[in-house]
């Protein structure tokens, strides 16, 4: 069975054809793509949630809704990884999401911290994946993430770095 679909996000889009297809990875890489995509994906997904949270508890509004767009940008990223597991025929995981109570400042600048350092180890951990596998579509997608993380990393540290 062939499957067929377009992934798509901002100028990112492109045509997938996987599963039974000529170009489908033997199924040994499969399952190996399939079980980092979920990874990927679930991680994506606390990423995003943590970010978010953290916006409601800065005191300056353009430094708030930056980190909001890139929350938001995170969730587009996990949405992705959630199209490209269902193109390749697997079932993105359920992902539990903690709802995080803002504490004191200092406390909250050393949780911002450490959810940056998450988000520089999942794009590191992308890059480690990419070169892991060999579908094409998927190495497509990995560098177009990797790309954006980059960019969201060094907005990341910049906010940082103005709430210390």
């Amino acid at each position: 069975m062939t499957m067929h679909g377009t992934v798509e996000r901002g100028s990112f889009r492109r045509s997938v054809m996987s599963v039974g297809s000529t170009t489908a990875a033997s199924r040994k890489d499969l399952d190996l793509i399939l079980n980092f995509l979920s990874q990927d994906y679930s991680a994506a997904v606390k990423v995003a949630s943590n970010l978010g949270s953290h916006s409601r508890w800065i005191p300056y509004p353009f430094l708030s809704n930056r980190l909001k767009k890139i929350a938001e940008e995170v969730r587009t990223q996990a949405e992705l990884f959630r199209a490209e597991i269902v193109i390749l025929g697997g079932q993105a995981p359920q992902v539990e999401v903690e709802e995080r109570e803002p504490l004191e400042f200092r406390e909250n600048i050393k949780r911002l911290v450490h959810d940056v350092e998450v988000h520089a180890t999942l794009a590191d951990e992308l890059a480690h994946q990419k070169n892991k596998t060999t579908s094409e579509n998927t190495i497509h997608l990995l560098n177009a993430v990797i790309i954006d993380m980059a960019r969201q990393k060094d907005e990341l540290m910049d906010i940082v770095m103005r709430l210390s």
